[in-house]
């Protein structure tokens, strides 16, 4: 069995009392409560890139892929749907940059495995060709649920 040194910090009465209702509430000791709140925030406090952005907020790595991949998968659509008056050496730049949002949940976040990519990619490119609405739902849900994949790590 291993022993834990126990400490002291000086907390505010109507912080303590905060953190008392929460524990009780859960049914857990105050130090558990504390450990949940200290997650939380360093959690929060996640960079990409090591720079802060945004008037100096800082955003957790899975937000900025999850806005990255929407961000190509809708340039994407775009390109898609005003194929008339868009080249398709164009519509290809944009299959390829949405390829390359793929390789990158895959490889960096490993939220992909290389067939659940392939398949992605392979539906991109079957809407590409063929305009199907059969095709586009399939694909709007499975974007969909990679989308939330990346936002819940899961």
């Amino acid at each position: 069995m291993t022993r834990i040194d126990w400490g002291s910090i000086a907390v505010p009465k109507p912080l303590l009392s905060r953190i008392d209702r929460i524990a009780k509430k859960e049914g857990v000791p105050r130090h558990v409560i504390v450990a949940r709140a200290l997650s939380a925030y360093t959690s929060s406090q996640k960079k990409i890139g090591g720079t802060t952005y945004l008037k100096g907020q800082r955003h957790p790595r899975n937000y900025w892929y999850a806005w990255k991949f929407l961000l190509s998968y809708a340039e994407f659509r775009v390109s898609i749907k005003y194929r008339k008056c868009i080249p398709h050496t164009v519509r290809n730049k944009m299959l390829k940059y949405f390829e390359g949002n793929l390789w990158q949940l895959r490889e960096r976040l490993k939220l992909l495995t290389p067939e659940e990519a392939k398949e992605v990619f392979k539906l991109a490119k079957d809407y590409m060709e063929s305009q199907s609405n059969s095709i586009l739902y399939r694909l709007n849900d499975t974007i969909r649920d990679i989308f939330f994949r990346i936002l819940g790590g899961i």
